[in-house]
């Protein structure tokens, strides 16, 4: 089975979690599927080593890779030969941004992975999301693959279309670099950005409850891979009389990060809404304590490894981390639980329930466009 992966994640990502998916589908993938991945220039640490493609890099670090650069052009033109060519059995775009493969895939299966449906579900902080066209190209595929339940029942209820072309299919844990120590041990740790719905007001307010109580460790937040600090979320954490207690660490590598979570007391996610949350597996993968708002797939995610709260009552964060701060017992058996968790994902078990997504989309009829 041949399948034809498009250059699109690995264009307009340098490092990120869907690239990385893609590579771990490659990666994995059993001796009877071929995977092709024209990509003539890309800066994607994940195809670094050309394993799967023979690619050039272009000055790394540097910003070449929107919709409308030389990079997203030259590649979409070999994803566009490639498709013509005809030489695959099923096409799997790895983003579902640009349509340029709706008239070139022509009547060839073809699959897509819906990581999360938050552009469409949060309009106003993505004003330039085509949600119509997110339906179409839904329509088009012979199947979709969703990361977790949660967003099955959203691509159901949302997409127009039928329950038999969408399955679900977790991602894996990738193993990180041996850990890197940046700080001293003993602090509350958020990752990633941090504005909309990912809720981070809710961890400030609650931030600002533990601190006025006497006793407690870990009283600061470690901010990492969201940027540094906004001139509004600088004003806000004065309001709060937090100016002392938040750090922002800006981008830190792969094995930095592990050190991050290996450090941390408990790692915090308020987000509203996630498609599937694969920091919970980096946490769990590093013995780090999890506590999760009580939303979206977190629970079906997390399950019994991790403590929960409302993501709209801060004070409800802040007793759940006051319990966790003040029982060690708790501590220890959340880490054996994550560890217990982690190991229900791996890739090689992705691989293979995605090879069967591929068969599928072979055997069944086309979709009939509305």
């Amino acid at each position: 089975m041949k399948i034809l992966y498009d250059h699109q994640a690995f264009t307009v990502q340098d490092v990120g979690g869907v690239s990385r998916y893609y590579r771990a589908l490659l990666d994995h993938a059993s001796p009877d599927v071929h995977s092709h991945v024209p990509v003539v220039v890309s800066n994607n640490v994940y195809l670094q080593d050309r394993r799967h493609t023979n690619h050039s890099a272009f000055f790394p670090g540097q910003s070449f890779r929107g919709r409308f650069s030389f990079m997203w052009k030259l590649n979409r033109l070999a994803c566009r030969r490639a498709l013509r060519r005809g030489s695959y059995d099923v096409f799997h775009p790895t983003l579902i941004d640009d349509p340029y493969f709706m008239h070139e895939v022509e009547d060839k299966p073809m699959v897509i992975t819906i990581h999360d449906l938050i552009p469409v579900l949060f309009t106003e902080q993505y004003p330039q999301t085509d949600v119509a066209l997110i339906g179409r190209i839904a329509q088009r595929a012979n199947q979709i693959i969703a990361v977790s339940e949660h967003t099955r029942t959203d691509i159901l209820r949302l997409l127009p279309v039928s329950p038999e072309r969408v399955t679900v299919v977790p991602h894996g844990y990738t193993p990180s670099p041996p850990p890197r120590t940046l700080l001293p041990e003993g602090y509350l740790l958020y990752v990633g950005t941090r504005s909309g719905y990912k809720n981070f007001d809710c961890l400030l307010q609650a931030l600002a409850q533990l601190v006025r109580r006497p006793g407690l460790q870990a009283q600061r937040l470690v901010c990492a891979g969201g940027g540094r600090a906004t001139e509004a979320e600088q004003d806000r954490l004065q309001e709060l009389g937090l100016t002392q207690h938040v750090q922002f660490m800006g981008l830190v590598q792969e094995a930095e990060l592990a050190g991050l979570y290996r450090g941390a007391a408990a790692f915090v996610f308020p987000s509203l809404y996630e498609g599937f949350g694969f920091p919970i597996l980096e946490a769990f993968a590093q013995k780090c304590p999890v506590v999760l708002s009580n939303a979206s797939c977190f629970p079906e995610t997390a399950q019994d490894a991790a403590l929960y709260f409302d993501p709209h009552q801060p004070a409800d964060l802040a007793q759940q981390l006051h319990l966790l701060l003040l029982e060690p017992a708790l501590r220890r058996q959340l880490q054996q639980l994550g560890t217990l968790r982690l190991a229900d994902f791996t890739w090689a078990q992705t691989a293979t329930r995605t090879r069967a997504v591929y068969r599928a989309a072979q055997d069944l009829p086309q979709p009939v466009l509305l």
